[in-house]
Formats: structure tokens, C-alpha cells, sequence
């Protein structure tokens, strides 16, 4: 017979551990500078959200309450929007959750209030803390500014284009992207971590799977972005001679991601419409909506072309920056090169690959400029000139794109 009297006794010394490094952890915190950065976020993102929800502008927010509606009347979704359709879902839970009180269009502005500052703190607690003066008012500060940055529309003098031809950030026309912003950030700490070489638990390994099984079926944007990234990743660190961490890569990305995209493909394709699908049309989407498309593919990623000149030495060092970059490429590739054929080709869906992988690449090249230069080594005057120019330029940008957004009934 086995002594298990002891199993009780190490159950309570786990259980008062942690609770005594949770109470460690929340009072470590500042508070004051988590409740404002919380407040600022809501104050500045609500009156966006009313006002292109709530007034009649060039949107899709009103299809998504319809697809909802047709959903609660029982009559379902129809195979393009069944294919990711997690924003009905949630849309519908909470309408249902409050008794029907909570019309669609109140719950749709909520939600997106709420993403945003979901956003942000993801942003703030993975910045991590540190011991310099203000640092915490700091890292809240970029958090926040990274949810309004766009790309620095200088030609709008020209061609009075803020949105069309640029790989946008800042999205006040499509809840989908909007949504999947916070959830393809989880899942990217990940993918980070196992391009690190770092060893993953199979605790970890069945969180990574969620977050991409999440962020595939909210919008496929994300996935179809990481993925071929990841093997270029791969590739690299086997040439490196780096190891990384196979089971992660494995059953937290490539199987739940792969299955995911193979039934989405199922659902709007095969299901949906067999006539159309993915085809390669290099520049036929986005050239028809604009011209200059490589000054504004500069444009839109200025910020973070600028400090990968300061951070060349760490690119393949760093696995947050490695796995930015990767996928950013492989984001913008799909956005200038491919289309869905048949009657939604202008439809632009392939747009989203490169908003949310270029969103990716801002925050890990704030990060690893607060974490490396700001807190370490410090920077040179020319960089600080060209580095925070260059992010101050598209914050601008992001001001300018929220006026225009505030103040248009168009986005583009």
C-alpha cells in the first residue's frame, strides 16, 4: 500500500504558492497608470465606433448585424460567413445574454470598444515590467498609440486617398480584422517563443492551439499569413543550426491550423460557391483601387523599415523580429499577389493578411526598441530622430485616418 496522505498536504502548499505569487504579482502593479491607459483607450475609441456604427457610412458592420440577425431568426449563415463566424456568435450571445435588451449595433460598438482595450492591455503586460523612471506610464502610452497608428498617407495631398493602396493598421470599417487583432497577438507570442527554442509544456502547446484555432475562424487572414512563415522560420533556424520547439510548431500551429483553413476551404468554397477560389493576380486587386503602390507600401511600413536598419545585427537573433518579419512578408505577399476569383475578386479579402501581419510587426518593433534601446543600451541621437520620426509620422497619419473616419461617410 501507498502513503497518499501526503497528496492533500502538497495540494494546499500549491494552491497557497499561488495565490501568494498572484498577490505578489497584482501588487506589483501600477494601477493608476493600467485604470488610465484603460480609460483613455475606451474615451478615444468610443466615439469612432458610434459613429461608424451608429450613422449611416460606408461600413460592413451593418452586413454582420443582418448575417446575426438571419442567424437568431433561425434561418443560419450563409457558407462565406459560416466559414468564420465567430464575430455572429459572439454578437448573438450577447444579445442573448442580456435578454434581447442589448440591441445588435449596441452590442457590435461594445464589442469593439472592448477589443480595443483588450488590446492594449495584451499590449502593456507584454512589454513587461522594468525598473526606470516611468516606464510603466511609458509602455502604456506606446500600448495605446499602437491601436490608433496608420501609414503615413502623404500622397493624400494628392490622390485624396487615405486608405486605398496602403496596407492599413487602423480599421474603422471591418469588425472582423478588428477582432482578430488581440487573438493573433496571443498566438504569435507563441510562435515566437517556439522559434526560440524554447521548450513548451503541453499545457502551452493546447493554449497556442487555441489561439489559432480561435483567430482562423474569426477571419483566416491571420493563419494563412503564419503558417508559410513559420516554414520559412524553420527553414532558417535549421540553417542556423538553432533548435526550436517541434511539438509546438507542430500541434499548436501547423495541425490546428492547417485543419482549420482545409474545412474553411470546404465551407466557402466547396460548399459555397465550387466556381471560385484563390488565384494569383499580381497587383490586378490593389492596383485597380490606387497607384503608387510601392511608395505607399513604404509608406505603410515606415516605422518599422527605419529600426530594422537599427536592429539588422538582431534580426535573426531575435525570434519575435524574425517571426515579424517572416510574416509580414509573406502578408504583404498575399495582399499585392493574390485574389479570389469570380464576382468577389474586388472584394480585397486578401488585404487582411497583410493589415493584420503589419499590426504584428509595429508591436514587436515598439517592443524590441523599449525592451533593447530604451532600457538597454540606449540610442544615438540620428536614431532617435529617424526611429521616433518615423513612428511619430504614422501616428499622425493615425490621427489624420480617425479624423477622416470621423468626419466622411467614406474609409478609403
Amino acid at each position: 500500500m501507498y502513503n497518499t496522505s501526503h497528496i492533500p498536504n502538497q495540494q494546499l502548499e500549491q494552491k497557497a504558492k499561488f495565490m501568494a505569487s498572484l498577490k505578489k504579482l497584482l501588487q506589483s502593479q501600477n494601477w493608476r497608470a493600467i485604470l488610465v491607459m484603460i480609460f483613455a483607450t475606451g474615451i478615444l475609441s468610443s466615439p469612432i465606433y458610434y459613429h461608424r456604427i451608429a450613422v449611416p457610412v460606408d461600413t460592413d458592420y451593418g452586413s454582420h448585424v443582418l448575417y446575426t440577425q438571419e442567424m437568431l431568426d433561425g434561418k443560419g449563415l450563409d457558407p462565406l460567413n459560416l466559414s468564420h463566424p465567430v464575430l455572429e456568435l459572439i454578437l448573438a450571445a450577447m444579445h442573448l445574454a442580456s435578454g434581447r435588451n442589448l440591441g445588435l449595433y449596441a452590442s457590435l460598438m461594445v464589442l469593439q470598444v472592448l477589443v480595443q482595450i483588450f488590446t492594449v492591455l495584451i499590449l502593456y503586460f507584454w512589454f513587461g515590467q522594468a525598473e526606470r523612471k516611468n516606464w510603466d506610464w511609458l509602455r502604456a502610452g506606446v500600448a495605446v498609440s499602437l491601436t490608433f497608428v496608420a501609414p503615413a498617407m502623404l500622397l493624400v495631398f494628392w490622390d485624396r486617398l487615405y486608405y486605398y493602396g496602403y496596407i492599413g493598421l487602423a480599421n474603422y470599417h471591418n469588425p472582423t480584422i478588428h477582432l482578430l487583432k488581440p487573438f493573433a497577438l496571443l498566438s504569435f507570442m507563441y510562435a515566437s517563443r517556439a522559434a526560440s527554442g524554447e521548450r513548451s509544456k503541453w499545457g502551452s502547446i493546447a493554449l497556442a492551439a487555441f489561439w489559432m484555432i480561435l483567430s482562423a475562424w474569426i477571419k483566416p487572414s491571420y493563419t494563412l499569413a503564419i503558417l508559410p512563415a513559420l516554414g520559412l522560420v524553420i527553414g532558417i533556424r535549421v540553417l542556423q543550426r538553432i533548435r526550436i520547439d517541434w511539438k509546438m510548431m507542430l500541434f499548436g500551429f501547423f495541425l490546428p491550423g492547417l485543419l482549420s483553413l482545409f474545412f474553411q476551404w470546404l465551407i466557402a468554397y466547396q460548399y459555397g460557391d465550387p466556381g471560385e477560389g484563390i488565384i494569383f493576380a499580381p497587383f490586378q486587386v490593389e492596383g485597380a483601387y490606387s497607384h503608387n503602390l510601392a511608395i505607399k507600401f513604404f509608406l505603410s511600413a515606415l516605422f518599422p523599415l527605419i529600426i530594422l536598419v537599427i536592429a539588422r545585427r538582431s534580426l535573426l537573433k531575435d525570434s519575435n523580429l524574425l517571426v515579424g518579419w517572416t510574416g509580414f512578408l509573406m502578408g504583404a505577399a498575399q495582399f499585392y499577389l493574390l485574389a479570389e476569383g469570380g464576382e468577389r475578386m474586388y472584394h480585397a479579402n486578401f488585404r487582411w493578411s497583410g493589415q493584420i501581419m503589419l499590426f504584428l510587426l509595429f508591436v514587436v518593433t515598439a517592443r524590441w526598441l523599449l525592451k533593447e534601446k530604451v532600457l538597454v543600451s540606449g540610442m544615438k541621437l540620428s536614431e532617435k530622430v529617424i526611429g521616433y520620426g518615423a513612428y511619430l509620422a504614422q501616428l499622425v497619419g493615425g490621427v489624420a485616418y480617425y479624423l477622416y473616419c470621423m468626419t466622411s461617410i467614406h474609409y478609403w
